[in-house]
């Protein structure tokens, strides 16, 4: 036996570990315990803030960077603000294709044309609808949005808010932690008494309470963010990759993706709505057959505290709202049950008035029909369009929801007439 691997030796050697690692865990303790001050409740995000994201200088990053840059970016919040997922997405884009008569790109131009042409034609008066719609977005992430994104002193007047099934039970989901949004809103917002719908996995919880309360934890992603930015340091802001308008427009596969693809790397001029869109309906049952496999997931009441959080949220801050149950295929519908559509637009219903928001169950609406969508749930241009005369019908035929989606800066005697003339017509 060497004279280094007596035992006595080795019990020195275990000594000196386990004391090493008690004086490192107690430096470490004592690090936060004295840095515990500087910690500060998240208040929102701002444009100072997203100017300093590494994803400002290289002009790449995900659609929820996008969605914040766009609205940051206004001088003053916009009367009227639609959330969704790609169901808003592909109504708005591809009815808007047809109303400019030119092509849309998804990444700058969020004004809901469509919606605002057919608002004017029932207010009289013009409005703006700013499109914040989110590939893939949940219930919670609608949320998260607004919170990290509305100020007291610049917020909408009216909240449109298109929902689905899948917002709230999508089975390749497993927690509302796991979306790009709620990573990307999150880190601006307080979650309070949310923080444990958001995490179903306890160790993700775990971990994101020590980043929550423990200093060190949040300086390790300011240090990532900081070395993001210094990597970048140098590089030139580059326009869109080249690939000509024509090549990218006749790809069928690209088309579907500007709807619904995501990921961090999205660059304005790459993610396009062509006019006219040149491609007919396809069949995504299948991803859906895997999205709704059971209703009876950890996700639901998860997805409905978060829900139930927005609308209250909405009601304190008296943004009024329309929740949109959002039309669908008759065979998509079939994926769900008869109890659970029961149960869910029961829900929604019920919720809607316990916060004061009106409620349009468009789900099986009967004026919508086949030809109306590019696959089972998304509509094309002849859907969107239909979709925002319904939409602007039913806020027209409501003095709250009309008198809220004019501009604040109207002169009052004609806020005045445009409500008044919004609640005395009706239309077919």
């Amino acid at each position: 036996m060497k004279p280094d691997d007596s035992p006595i030796t080795s019990k020195s050697k275990t000594t000196a570990l386990a004391c090493g690692f008690i004086v490192a865990l107690a430096g470490f303790l004592l690090i936060n315990l004295f840095s515990i001050g500087t910690l500060k409740e998240p208040t929102g995000l701002t444009r100072d803030m997203l100017g300093k994201r590494s994803e400002e200088s290289s002009q790449e990053g995900s659609w929820s960077f996008w969605i914040a840059r766009n609205y940051l970016q206004r001088e003053k919040a916009p009367p009227v603000v639609m959330f969704g997922s790609s169901l808003i997405g592909s109504a708005t884009f591809s009815a808007d294709s047809v109303t400019v008569k030119n092509y849309r790109d998804c990444v700058l131009d969020r004004r809901a044309a469509t919606l605002e042409k057919d608002l004017k034609m029932r207010l009289g008066q013009g409005t703006e609808v700013f499109n914040a719609s989110i590939p893939g977005s949940m219930a919670s992430d609608a949320y998260l949005i607004s919170r990290a994104l509305f100020k007291e002193d610049d917020k909408p007047q009216l909240v449109i808010i298109g929902v689905n099934p899948r917002d709230f039970i999508d089975n390749t989901v497993t927690a509302p932690a796991d979306t790009e949004p709620f990573q990307f809103f999150s880190r601006y917002v307080g979650l309070g008494s949310l923080s444990k719908a958001a995490f179903i996995d306890p160790f993700a919880y775990l971990d994101w309470t020590f980043h929550q309360y423990l200093p060190l934890k949040r300086m390790n992603s300011q240090l990532a963010e900081l070395g993001s930015q210094l990597a970048r340091i140098g590089q030139k802001e580059e326009g869109a990759h080249p690939r000509t308008l024509v090549s990218h427009l006749n790809k069928k596969r690209d088309i579907m993706q500007v709807f619904m693809g995501g990921g961090l790397d999205i660059r304005k001029g790459e993610w396009l709505i062509p006019y006219p869109m040149p491609y007919g309906f396809q069949d995504n049952m299948p991803e859906y057959m895997r999205r709704y496999k059971s209703t009876k997931t950890s996700l639901y009441p998860s997805e409905k505290k978060f829900f139930n959080a927005f609308l209250a949220r909405l009601k304190d801050e008296n943004i009024k709202v329309l929740v949109v149950n959002m039309p669908a295929t008759l065979p998509n519908r079939s994926l769900l049950p008869d109890s659970f559509w029961h149960e869910f637009k029961t829900y929604l219903s019920s919720t809607s008035i316990k916060y004061g928001a009106e409620y349009l169950d468009l789900s099986d609406d009967f004026r919508f029909i086949s030809t109306d969508f590019l696959d089972t749930v998304h509509l094309n241009s002849m859907g969107g369009a239909r979709l925002f005369n319904i939409i602007a019908d039913t806020i027209g035929k409501s003095s709250t929801l009309s008198a809220a989606a004019i501009p604040q800066d109207l002169p009052t005697e004609l806020r005045t007439n445009v409500r008044t003339s919004a609640s005395e017509n009706t239309w077919k």
